[in-house]
């Protein structure tokens, strides 16, 4: 009867250990040259390890996270092929524009395709959004994006990514990817999963960079520019106190230690006009700028996108719901909460500022009256949370999110203020949901106003939330503001100080904005 036991507990392991290592062979490895560019295009070759079935999809994705529109990253890929390991060819059909079916897939030794560039140059000739995310390539530069590179075996997104990237000796590969330089021509990049995949973008030219330290996390500025000057120490200089500040402001609150600005500069030399464009993502953030050599104008425009940018550290990447950490590529289901990954975020930026007295109140009070000026040219009959999940709907609405998301924590934060006597803000609050929730801790979707409930410990928010979040009550910045001695004129949109401050709006502008 024991050994029996004893060859049956045996059994069990072997065949848990079998399906194991199994699950461990899964594995997408991918190789691109850098060096074999041939008409904007670059040669791609993915070695799967592990169980297809018969009829396998592979795709690339129709949308990635950050964007609110169908992109359709597959029309970017020519000539795709599979074969077995006798080199014969697979049958192939096009299923849409980001799909192929692959026949006897059991068969699959390798997929062989090319990548196209998304644009030839950064510049005024094709004004359209999302350039970002798109791939460049000519011989002094390379901006990778892998949504538009490499693709996926349908249900096997979770799948680990290994790439290889063969290269000119004297490029260097940046990215928050984990890196390991094989040698002088090879880089190799390992991802845990086709989200992270995703997520960390890539750029390869001769190296202008420079890295900002901080207490708690590491930033690398990589940089490009077609005049072939270098900029990555001056936009470093520039941004560095900005860095140290957004840190002391969350308190070293932070869903990552490392971060990468990829910025690419296409110099103007026709004009003095300027345009840029950029993508954030939890790690990282593209930045494509085309202007006239001008460091101060870079920096400027560094600095007001990083200053945004690098708190998605806290929200998303910190703080998100099943729909961003289980995110569809083909078919996304939209978060009702776009007010705290893009409203609180916006409002992180502005709050942020004064908090830190990098701007005067003046300063401050002008910034809230341009929120509140462009808020007011977008409609007010949808509730937010309803606009949030149609938001791929409604492409023409998302700038509000900005405007519009960033006044509703400011109210939430003096609604927080005004019940904890001043001590507890919109900072606590993230926080706290922080210490709950976490990268690899989704929360779910029609639960987070409950759980601000409860971990603020004021239920009375639900009233605020059901009023100015999910209905549609304009919010109210007159008595919000007054709250905390200032003077809102709904006629002229003017925001001034109001002259003598009681007790009360004294003790809550100096925890609201350490006035």
């Amino acid at each position: 009867m024991k050994k029996t036991v004893y060859f049956s507990i045996l059994l069990l392991l072997i065949l848990s250990c079998s399906n194991t290592n199994e699950a461990d062979k899964q594995e997408y490895r991918y190789i691109t040259d850098l060096t074999k560019v041939k008409d904007g295009r670059i040669p791609v070759e993915l070695q799967f390890s592990g169980e297809l079935p018969d009829t396998a999809c592979f795709c690339l994705p129709k949308i990635i996270p950050g964007i609110y529109d169908d992109t359709n990253f597959g029309k970017f890929v020519h000539d795709f092929k599979a074969f077995t390991s006798e080199g014969e060819r697979l049958e192939v059909k096009k299923f849409n524009t980001n799909c192929w079916q692959l026949f006897n897939a059991k068969s699959l030794a390798k997929l062989e395709y090319n990548v196209s560039q998304g644009w030839d140059n950064f510049n005024f000739e094709d004004l359209r959004p999302y350039r970002s995310a798109e791939n460049y390539f000519n011989e002094d530069i390379f901006i990778l994006n892998s949504n538009g590179i490499f693709g996926y075996f349908e249900k096997l997104e979770k799948v680990p990514y290994h790439i290889t990237i063969l290269k000119r000796e004297d490029f260097y590969g940046a990215s928050s990817l984990e890196k390991r330089s094989i040698s002088k021509n090879q880089d190799e990049f390992k991802a845990k999963n086709y989200r992270y995949l995703v997520d960390n973008p890539l750029m390869y030219s001769k190296p202008d960079t420079t890295s900002i330290e901080l207490s708690n996390i590491s930033v690398l500025i990589a940089a490009y520019s077609s005049s072939g000057k270098k900029i990555a120490d001056s936009l470093a200089i520039s941004i560095g106190p900005l860095l140290k500040n957004q840190t002391a402001y969350l308190e070293g609150n932070l869903a990552t230690d490392k971060y990468t600005f990829i910025v690419y500069h296409n110099e103007n030399v026709e004009d003095e006009k300027y345009f840029s464009d950029g993508l954030e993502h939890n790690q990282s953030t593209v930045l494509l700028m085309y202007s006239p050599f001008d460091m101060e104008a870079f920096k400027s425009t560094v600095f007001h996108l990083a200053s945004h940018e690098f708190f998605h550290t806290v929200q998303p990447l910190g703080l998100h719901s099943y729909e961003i950490a289980e995110y569809d590529f083909s078919n996304p289901k939209f978060s009702k909460h776009l007010w705290l990954y893009e409203g609180m975020t916006e409002y992180f930026t502005i709050h942020m500022r004064i908090m830190e007295k990098m701007e005067s109140l003046d300063e401050f009070l002008k910034v809230l009256e341009q929120k509140v000026s462009n808020m007011n040219k977008y409609s007010t009959d949808i509730p937010f949370t309803e606009f949030s999940k149609k938001v791929i709907d409604m492409p023409d609405y998302y700038m509000n999110v900005y405007f519009k998301g960033a006044l509703i924590n400011l109210c939430l934060d003096i609604r927080l203020r005004e019940l904890s006597n001043g001590t507890y803000g919109v900072q606590n609050l993230i926080a706290d949901l922080l210490k709950k929730y976490g990268k690899d801790r989704p929360f779910k979707d029609d639960y987070l106003f409950e759980e601000i409930y409860k971990v603020s410990g004021f239920p009375e928010l639900k009233v605020f939330v059901e009023k100015y979040i999910s209905g549609t009550t304009p919010l109210p910045l007159q008595e919000t503001l007054y709250k905390v001695g200032f003077k809102y004129e709904e006629e002229t949109g003017k925001i001034t100080e109001v002259e003598v401050l009681t007790d009360e709006q004294k003790l809550l502008r100096k925890f609201w904005i350490n006035q």
